[in-house]
């Protein structure tokens, strides 16, 4: 028997033709692929998790600004919300997307006293799996409370992942995994290397995306693809999401000046900035700060500070405008 590898023709692989990227949602989920979504706590992982999960399965025609090309059957498993949360959620959510009659291709496993949180459920989600019809989409979350492994060393990640592989595979679905973020300072941007979890989890994935929330307007959060191997026009552009504490729902909002939201502004500059027309001149600024006991030279640093962070705009010399 031979166990080499199968070799093929270049021209001949060139004159093949393979079907266009089947698309969940275009630009953050593709068919049969592995994806993490990753923040730090309290910012709403979940809720756009479950938000994704009721959209795809109730044939809603976006979320949260992203197109979804048709209706498809999602599986969400739960291994941190009670089942009151978890349905109190469900309904605030499907009455926002306005799907609450039509989520029967929208199933959960049914948990009591949250029984089965961090002990290794993976062999669990396999016969599960196995033992239903295709789901096209299935999210676990979270990662952290879905093992008793260290996911935090490459040696026994492989272990979560092989298995993450494995579910995957059974009906050939994607895969969505809801994680967390290392510590790091508010004021980082995101990159791939908050995730947690050893650099095999972010290797593996196909898409990464992370959620952050605004310095300078608290209640406002956003989303960053950092890694997409497929088609992504907004891979590393920030987007913002506006909360609607009513819905559960988020929308978004655009683009995201992370450089400026992540910036903490002292009380002073942002009294002067309020004071200011929005054009104005280097020479009304100094004087706004020197009336605040200040010198010219702290003016100055002001002014090239509040460049940088995409406050204000430089138009010409001497003259400014306010960006924001």
């Amino acid at each position: 028997m031979n166990d080499g590898f199968n070799l093929k023709n270049g021209n001949e692989f060139y004159l093949e033709s393979y079907p266009e990227t089947d698309y969940l949602i275009e630009e953050l989920l593709t068919a049969n692929s592995i994806s993490v979504l990753s923040g730090d706590t309290g910012l709403g992982k979940s809720l756009i998790a479950h938000q994704i999960g009721i959209a795809l399965a109730g044939g809603s025609s976006k979320v949260m600004g992203f197109n979804i090309p048709k209706k498809r059957k999602v599986l969400y498993l739960n291994f941190e919300l009670s089942m009151q949360e978890f349905n109190q959620r469900h309904k605030m959510i499907a009455d926002g997307l306005g799907c609450g009659n039509d989520l029967d291709y929208f199933k959960f496993n049914n948990i009591s006293n949250k029984s089965g949180i961090f002990t290794d459920s993976w062999q669990r989600i396999k016969e599960t799996i196995k033992e239903n019809e295709k789901f096209d989409l299935i999210i676990i979350d979270n990662l952290y409370a879905s093992t008793n492994g260290d996911d935090e060393k490459n040696s026994k990640l492989k272990l979560i992942l092989q298995n993450i592989f494995d579910v995957s595979g059974i009906h050939n679905s994607a895969v969505m995994l809801i994680n967390h973020h290392r510590k790091h300072s508010e004021e980082d941007p995101l990159t791939i290397n908050m995730v947690r979890g050893g650099s095999n989890l972010v290797n593996a994935m196909d898409t990464v995306i992370q959620l952050g929330r605004s310095l300078q307007l608290p209640e406002l959060r956003y989303i960053k693809i950092t890694k997409n191997r497929g088609k992504s026009p907004h891979l590393l552009k920030p987007i913002g999401m506006e909360f609607d504490e009513n819905t559960l729902l988020f929308e978004s909002t655009g683009f995201f000046d992370e450089t400026y939201h992540l910036s903490r502004v002292n009380n002073v500059q942002v009294d002067i900035l309020n004071k200011l027309p929005t054009e104005f001149k280097s020479s009304m600024f100094n004087q706004m700060v020197c009336e605040n006991g200040l010198d010219r030279k702290t003016a100055f640093n002001w002014l090239k500070s509040l460049v940088d962070k995409h406050s204000i705009k430089k138009v010409s010399h001497g003259n400014y405008i306010k960006c924001i």
